[in-house]
């Protein structure tokens, strides 16, 4: 039976190919966790939306009894407690800020949604107790193209209207000492836009982390081209001259860097033909450029990396995809990930997904192309970005060169 021993010989020739081996197997194992991860709930089945809350509330005093009330700060304790039905699982994840921080938090997509209660929240819902209409209205912020805050808007709207009927209700009663049929309208809620994001749709959000999935690819490129160097035996003529090794590097990554600035000019531009809503003018594209430029460098270091441990150039190119497509859904690219806050520097959050380069790069492309941020709001990632790339960098110089650079005996 000839096909047993056609069988036999196939197998051994796929296990002798670990590599593609473990790409066929890990591949899909990884795409099935980071989806899981995004979409899945880890079995979870109510999961909490992040929500930041500007409470200006300055509060009142009841006019019988001198009582000192703030409604501000009820209601964000309620906003704090509220659960699901039938589970102990919270709502909302809430964090209390300034408007400042929120819109960044917003723009980071840290937090779905942010409520703003005015500063006369209290004095106005007891002056339409007794009769003073006044305006009060919470206002609820956030990107209006963004799913997860449409979700926690919905939400929020719902938990207003019942705190008004309870609240007003409540107090009419007290304040009377009757129970009130028809209570008045103490509260409305709005919804507010964050500033530029009035016309924002997911692919506003999305074509930043094309550009860096674009940026991170280069590595495949880099490493393919650096193993052929090898094959071809031109390194080995470059030997043989008084290079040095970070001559040859420094050499091959002024390139590839241009590369990376052209494809963010590039994919900037096919954007902007499928209607990106394009913010910040032409310096959010140098901005962008310099981000691109960071990143590109990590990019053709990690490319160094790779082709040290590559036999030729398709074991390289094989090896660059393993590495790199995960790599991208890794930093946000495609869409946003579960946080995991593993410490704090400088007062901001530091998350694992962190000790990446192109997730700092990610998140300053977004900053600048689609909020139209400046080098001070993009300044601290930028720092983590260089600094990350430097260690790649020089990561990858010590290992290239050990092992293709080293002097031949």
């Amino acid at each position: 039976m000839k096909f047993i021993t056609i069988a036999s010989k196939a197998a051994k020739e796929l296990v002798r190919d670990r590599r593609g081996l473990i790409m066929i197997l890990i591949f899909p194992m990884f795409f099935m966790v980071v989806f899981g991860f995004a979409f899945g709930g880890m079995g979870e089945e109510n999961e909490p939306h992040n929500l930041a809350i500007i409470n200006n509330d300055e509060g009142a005093t009841l006019p019988l009894t001198s009582e000192k009330l703030n409604f501000g700060d009820n209601f964000t304790q309620i906003l704090k407690d509220v659960e699901y039905e039938d589970s102990d699982v919270k709502i909302f994840n809430v964090t209390e800020t300034s408007l400042e921080e929120a819109d960044d938090l917003l723009k980071d997509r840290e937090v779905d949604a942010a409520v703003i209660i005015p500063a006369n929240f209290s004095e106005s819902i007891l002056g339409s107790l007794n009769g003073v209409n006044t305006s009060n209205t919470v206002l609820i912020r956030g990107d209006t193209g963004y799913v997860e805050f449409g979700i926690s808007q919905g939400i929020l709207v719902g938990i207003i209207e019942q705190y008004q009927d309870d609240l007003s209700t409540g107090l009419k009663a007290q304040l009377t000492g009757t129970n009130v049929q028809a209570a008045p309208k103490l509260i409305e809620s709005d919804v507010q836009s964050l500033p530029g994001t009035e016309s924002f749709t997911q692919f506003d959000f999305l074509a930043p982390g094309m550009i860096v999935f674009a940026i991170i690819l280069l590595a495949t490129t880099v490493a393919s081209a650096l193993t052929r160097e090898v094959d071809r035996g031109t390194l080995s003529r470059l030997k043989m001259s008084k290079m040095r090794s970070i001559d040859f590097l420094l050499g091959n990554m002024l390139p590839w860097s241009l590369v990376a600035a052209a494809q963010v000019l590039i994919l900037l531009g096919i954007a902007l033909l499928m209607g990106f809503n394009w913010q910040g003018g032409l310096n959010s594209i140098l901005l962008a450029l310099v981000v691109g430029v960071i990143g590109g460098l990590a990019s053709v270091a990690l490319g160094m990396i790779i082709a040290s441990f590559a036999r030729n150039d398709q074991q390289a190119t094989n090896l660059a995809t393993i590495i790199t497509v995960p790599m991208s859904f890794l930093t946000g690219a495609f869409f946003q990930l579960p946080q995991v806050v593993v410490a704090n520097f400088m007062g901001q959050p530091f998350q694992i997904y962190e000790i990446l380069p192109w997730t700092h790069t990610l998140t300053a492309m977004r900053t600048v192309l689609t909020f139209g941020g400046g080098w001070d709001d993009i300044a601290y990632q930028v720092g983590w970005s260089i600094l990350l790339t430097a260690i790649i960098f020089f990561l990858g110089v010590i290992i290239f060169s050990r092992t293709r650079l080293k002097p031949e005996s």
